[in-house]
């Protein structure tokens, strides 16, 4: 084999390996885009269901509400909001008779990766105290979701 064929099988050779380490690059970012363009559906699409589940509560069937509530959280966060749940809204609710919907008006993520994804939801929420006493105030709070098995739960929220 001449010199002159021997450069040219080395060339071929060094095109052929930058192609496929190309090729295999732009593969691994195409997984990981999406991956998270996933991951931002997912957890948008929990937390809009989570958030009311969280927020709301008959005072008629309080415990079963409280615990659903629960059940939409892990982490730390959940150690913390059912404190909160326990201290301030069961014995509140309970004595003045407090039951509060709340409904997602509008939704969308912040950001995200597939480990974490911060959504801001607007919030519409229904308080009614005793049988007469109703007030309506809309929120916005910022939640941030994590995968928990094949789900998404709240793993922060924070009123803006």
């Amino acid at each position: 084999m001449s010199a002159l064929k021997q450069r040219a099988v080395l060339v071929a050779g060094v095109v052929l390996a930058l192609a496929l380490v190309a090729a295999v690059v732009a593969g691994i970012g195409a997984h990981r885009a999406t991956a998270t363009a996933d991951a931002r559906a997912d957890a948008l699409a929990a937390a809009t269901k989570r958030v009311p589940e969280l927020l709301s509560y008959d005072a008629a069937t309080l415990d079963d509400d409280l615990a659903r509530a629960r059940a939409q959280t892990t982490g730390s966060f959940a150690d913390d909001y059912g404190t909160i749940l326990d201290e301030v809204v069961k014995p509140n609710a309970a004595q003045r008779t407090i039951s509060t919907t709340a409904t997602v008006s509008a939704a969308g993520v912040v950001s995200g990766d597939p480990d974490r994804v911060v959504v801001l939801l607007f919030l519409t929420q229904t308080t009614t105290t005793g049988t007469k006493d109703s007030s309506v105030a809309g929120s916005r709070v910022e939640v941030t979701m994590a995968p928990a098995g094949d789900d998404w739960k709240i793993v922060g929220l924070k009123p803006l």
